[in-house]
C-alpha cells in the first residue's frame, strides 16, 4: 500500500476510534515518506486524540516547520499547546503562520474540524 492510501485508511480508522490500527498505517506511511507534513501532522492528531498531547506537539511542529501556513496543522499544533498551558508558544506559532501566509478563515475552520 502506498504512503496515501496508508494516509487515507488511517484517517478512516481514526474517525472510527481504532487508535492502535490508525496508528500502525501512520508509522508504516513514516517509513516509507518521512519527509511528508501530512504523514507528521495524522500521527499529532492521533496522539492528541489518544491524550498525549506533548507527543503530539514533536509530530505537529515537524509538519509545520514543512508547512508553516497549513490550516489543519497550525489549528491542531496551537490546540497540543494550549492543553499543555504553552500559550506563549502557540501565539509565536499563530504568528509566524500569519507571516507565512496562514488564511485565517482555513486556520478557523481547521479549529473546529479539530475541536
Amino acid at each position: 500500500m502506498g504512503t496515501e492510501e496508508l494516509i487515507q485508511e488511517a484517517r478512516l480508522r481514526h474517525s472510527e476510534g481504532r487508535f492502535g490500527v490508525a496508528a500502525d498505517l501512520l508509522l508504516e506511511a513514516f517509513r516509507q515518506e518521512p519527509e511528508r507534513p501530512d504523514v507528521a501532522r495524522e500521527i499529532g492528531r492521533l496522539m492528541r486524540a489518544i491524550g498525549d498531547p506533548a507527543g503530539a506537539v514533536s509530530y505537529l511542529k515537524r509538519a509545520w516547520h514543512l508547512e508553516p501556513a497549513d490550516s489543519l496543522t497550525v489549528a491542531e499544533l496551537v490546540l497540543a499547546l494550549h492543553e499543555l498551558g504553552r500559550r506563549d508558544e502557540a501565539t509565536q506559532v499563530m504568528l509566524a503562520s500569519l507571516d507565512a501566509g496562514l488564511e485565517q478563515t482555513g486556520f478557523v475552520a481547521g479549529l473546529i474540524s479539530s475541536s
